[in-house]
C-alpha cells in the first residue's frame, strides 16, 4: 500500500460512489450484513449516477490536482471545497461533524479493535508490535477491504437517533422523494472513462512486410479484423483509447479524424486474463530487470503471479502488482451471471421437464432440438434446427 493518498484513489472513489454496488464475499463471517445494509444504489436505480454539488477536502495535493477537479466539474458537476477557497480546514472536531463521525466510526468499531492496530498513533504504540502480530495472524490487505466494506454498509442500514431513527439508507430515500428539486445524474459512459488512456500509435505491418496490420501499444500488440483490412492506414497514425480500467485486453481505437475502427484486442501473452495497464507495466518492468520470463503464447498474468508467488519467504517483498492483479481476477470472478442468459436456461430446463412430463421419459440431459430416441422424426444437425427456429 502507498504511504498516501493519490489521485488513482480519489477517482477510484468516485466511480464507485456513481456506480452500483455489489457485495463482496467475505471470509471472516458466514453472515457479516445485517438486514438493510448496503450502499444508495441499494435503494433504488435512481440512486446509481446520482451527483453532488460540493466535494470537501483537505490540503493534500492528491485531492485537488487539475485530473480530479476535472473529473469532478465536468462528470459529476461539483466543486472543490478546500481549505484555500472555503471554510474546509479543521479547527475543531465541530467544525466538520459529518466527516469527523465517520473517521471516529472507522476507528473506534473496526481498525483499533483489532490486534495488530497501531492505536491513534503510528508512533505511539506503547510497546507493541503490530507488524509482528500481523505477520503471526497472517492479516491480509483483503481483510482490510472486507471489514471496512461490512462496516460502512451495515452502518448503513442501522437506525440513527439523529435522523429520527432512521437508517441513513432510508433517509436518503426520505429527502429524495421529498425535496423539490431535479437531481443530476452522471453518464455513465464517461463515469467509466475516469482511467482512459489515449495514445496515438503508429499502424505497422501490412500486406507488403507479409504481416497483419497491427498498432503497439502499452507493451503489448493490438489488431482486429477491421485494422487487418485497411490497408491504407499502414504507416499512418491512429489513436488507440484503453477504455476499460481492468481489462486492458481491449481497447477502442479510430482515425485522426474520428472514423471508428472497432475495439482491438491484445495479442498473446495479454490476451487471456483481465489486467490493468499498471499491472502490465509493472509486469514488463520486472521482467526487464531479468527477474523472470515470459513465455510466448502463454498467460502474462498468470506467469507473473506464479513467479511472485513461487519467492523463498521473506526474500522480496509483496509487488505492488500482484495485488492489483489479484482484485482485478477477483473482482472478473464474481461478476454474476446476466438475469437474461439465466432466465433462458431456467426456460429451457422448465421445457425439458414438462416434454419429459408429456412422453413419460427423462429428457434432462436432451437438447430441445433433438427427438427422443425410438421417435419417428429424423434427428437433424444442431446447425440446421438452429436456421429452423
Amino acid at each position: 500500500m502507498k504511504k498516501e493518498v493519490s489521485k488513482d484513489d480519489i477517482l477510484r472513489a468516485i466511480k464507485r460512489a456513481l456506480g452500483t454496488w455489489v457485495a463482496r464475499p467475505v471470509t471472516f463471517c458466514e453472515t457479516p450484513f445485517v438486514a438493510g445494509a448496503g450502499f444508495p444504489s441499494v435503494v433504488g436505480e435512481e440512486f446509481v449516477g446520482l451527483c453532488w454539488d460540493e466535494t470537501s477536502v483537505d490540503g493534500a495535493l492528491s485531492q485537488t490536482c487539475e485530473n480530479v477537479r476535472e473529473a469532478l466539474s465536468h462528470v459529476v458537476g461539483s466543486v472543490v471545497l478546500d481549505p484555500k477557497s472555503s471554510f474546509s480546514k479543521r479547527h475543531s472536531k465541530d467544525d466538520r461533524p459529518f466527516i469527523e463521525t465517520f473517521y471516529r466510526t472507522l476507528a473506534s468499531r473496526a481498525f483499533q479493535r483489532l490486534s495488530n492496530t497501531t492505536g491513534s498513533s503510528a508512533k505511539g504504540r506503547a510497546g507493541s508490535h503490530p507488524e509482528d502480530v500481523a505477520i503471526t495472524s497472517r492479516f491480509q490487505y483483503e481483510y482490510a477491504e472486507e471489514l471496512l466494506e461490512v462496516l460502512i454498509a451495515n452502518y448503513n442500514g442501522t437506525p440513527h437517533s439523529g435522523i429520527s431513527f432512521r437508517t441513513p439508507l432510508e433517509y436518503a430515500k426520505f429527502l429524495y422523494e421529498n425535496t423539490p428539486i431535479e437531481f443530476r445524474k452522471a453518464d455513465q459512459t464517461q463515469v467509466q472513462s475516469f482511467f482512459s488512456v489515449r495514445k496515438r500509435c503508429r499502424v505497422r505491418g501490412g500486406a507488403a512486410s507479409g504481416r497483419m496490420s497491427f498498432v503497439e501499444f502499452a507493451y503489448a500488440l493490438y489488431s482486429n479484423e477491421l485494422l487487418q483490412s485497411r490497408q491504407d492506414l499502414v504507416g499512418k497514425d491512429i489513436w488507440v483509447i484503453s477504455h476499460l480500467e481492468d481489462d486492458a485486453r481491449v481497447a477502442l481505437a479510430s482515425t485522426l479524424d474520428g472514423a471508428s475502427l472497432g475495439v482491438l484486442r491484445a495479442a498473446p501473452p495479454w490476451h487471456l486474463s483481465p489486467h490493468s495497464l499498471m499491472v502490465r507495466t509493472s509486469i514488463m518492468q520486472t521482467k526487464a530487470k531479468l527477474r523472470f520470463l515470459l513465455i510466448g503464447g502463454g498467460d502474462a498474468i498468470e506467469q507473473f503471479l506464479d513467479y511472485v508467488e513461487s519467492q523463498p519467504k521473506g526474500k522480496l517483498p509483496v509487488h505492488p502488482a500482484y495485488l492489483e492483479a489479484r482484485r482485478i481476477l477477483g473482482a472478473a470472478a464474481r461478476q454474476p451471471i446476466g438475469d437474461t442468459l439465466l432466465d433462458s436456461a431456467l426456460e429451457k430446463i422448465a421445457a425439458l421437464d414438462q416434454l419429459g412430463a408429456e412422453t413419460g421419459r427423462p429428457m434432462q440431459g436432451r437438447s430441445l432440438g433433438t427427438s427422443p430416441v425410438g421417435s419417428d422424426a429424423n434427428p437433424q444437425p444442431p446447425r440446421r434446427i438452429a436456421a429452423g427456429k
